[in-house]
């Protein structure tokens, strides 16, 4: 689908639509494409207990969190 630029800036829920339906959408300026719309991906969910597909247990993350340091922090008093 293509739009001139002010064909998108009147007709926006329109170019919505059709991008949320799957199309791919083109805006034009003096004949020129300038943006081309595409539907969005969803974010692909963060793999938490991926190590453990294969049956065997999560490996604990507990080796990333030290302790804290206060003199690390800039604290004096402590």
């Amino acid at each position: 689908m293509r739009f001139t630029v002010d064909e998108a800036q009147t007709h926006f829920s329109k170019l919505l639509a059709a991008v949320e339906s799957g199309e791919e959408v083109t805006i034009y300026r003096d004949g020129k494409a300038v943006v081309v719309c595409v539907p969005a991906k969803p974010p692909a969910p963060f793999p938490f207990g991926i190590w453990a597909k294969d049956g065997t247990e999560s490996p604990s993350l507990d080796h990333m969190v030290g302790p804290t340091d206060a003199s690390l922090l800039g604290n004096k008093d402590d």
